[in-house]
């Protein structure tokens, strides 16, 4: 990330990111603490870029202080259609791995972010697009917030907390990932709330920081955060979709039937008939085409690479996966161990 002229602190912290044999968890802290003071900074200048910016900000970091174990490539694609393009992770070790599909959202002043954009060129929702296309590529859909807040978080996976590269300090907020589905949940609801959204992400680094002594590899350990990332947000949908059965079931009760009627006709309601059972609900919500292999996703172990994702390895060219898709970051966490302390 580029430092402005008087931020010394940040200048002094890039060059550390930068430095050979740096743990990808202690380059996600550095960029999370850049992030957070940079976003802070521009809105007290009023001079705040779009998402991608601070994106490409911290793609520079993680190129220059992994140039060895990460391999970035962007597509070029028409201005109208990038509208907060969304990006491929993969993580491997030798030719196995996983992927995410990851949307990036920054903070807006006041704290909020743009959960309910609506893509111009199709009129769908920008988050049921990610959701959708993710589950076709077999990747695990997620949000990385930028923010420049302070905050308590509400769940303790979600609090910044001491690790083997570091002190936890709130500026770890800076970079935070949520899974798609709790935004998928939070949309569902009467009063979509960014802040109990952002409650519920997580410092981003707790998902490349690898631990010692579990039994596992750090990918298997990085993949068993993503997969327990991804079953919360199907947890928190699940229970977007009961808290609308009994929505209904009020209504009916002290509003009547036209009202009923009226609700139903609202977009993105379920199907749920009057006696229906709050799991029925559920399933009825998780049964539409755009979850479709939702929980398999879940389940699925570690997978050989993509054709793709192996060509980008390889310096071949790469298939784009989608349109929307502005590139893919492949992620080799296979190092020895000591790149890793």
């Amino acid at each position: 990330m580029c430092a402005r002229p008087h931020d010394e602190g940040t200048a002094a912290s890039t060059s550390r990111a930068a430095s050979p044999g740096r743990s990808l968890c202690r380059t996600l802290r550095a960029c999370a603490t850049r992030t957070f003071e940079r976003l802070s900074t521009d809105h007290y200048e009023r001079d705040v870029p779009g998402e991608e910016a601070y994106t490409q900000f911290n793609l520079q970091d993680l190129r220059r202080g992994h140039p060895n174990r990460i391999v970035i490539r962007e597509f070029h694609k028409a201005e109208e259609s990038r509208n907060g393009a969304d990006w491929e992770w993969w993580f491997h070790s030798g030719g196995n791995g996983f992927g995410m599909r990851v949307q990036a959202k920054r903070a807006k002043r006041g704290g909020g972010y743009d959960l309910e954009h609506v893509v111009r060129s199709t009129g769908a929702r920008q988050s049921e697009l990610l959701v959708e296309d993710a589950l076709i590529a077999g990747c695990i859909p997620a949000y990385v917030l930028y923010n420049h807040r302070n905050w308590v978080p509400t769940s303790a996976t979600g609090r910044p907390v001491d690790c083997r590269h570091g002190a936890g300090t709130p500026t770890q907020l800076g970079c935070t990932i949520v899974s798609a589905l709790t935004v998928q949940g939070e949309l569902r609801g009467p009063r979509p709330s960014p802040a109990h959204v952002r409650d519920r992400s997580m410092p981003w680094h707790r998902i490349l920081c690898d631990a010692p002594g579990r039994g596992q590899t750090s990918l298997e350990a990085a993949h068993t955060a993503v997969r327990d990332l991804h079953v919360r947000g199907r947890d928190v949908l699940r229970a977007a979709a009961r808290d609308e059965y009994y929505r209904e079931r009020n209504l009916a009760r002290y509003s009547g039937s036209d009202a009923i009627e009226g609700w139903r006709a609202m977009p993105d309601a379920p199907v749920v008939a009057n006696g229906q059972e709050p799991n029925d609900a559920e399933e009825a919500v998780l049964g539409l085409p755009i979850y479709r292999g939702l929980d398999e996703l879940a389940q699925t172990p570690l997978s050989p690479l993509p054709d793709r994702v192996r060509a980008m390895l390889q310096g071949r060219e790469a298939e784009q996966t989608d349109e929307r898709v502005a590139g893919a970051i492949v992620v080799d966490l296979g190092t020895p161990r000591g790149d890793r302390a």
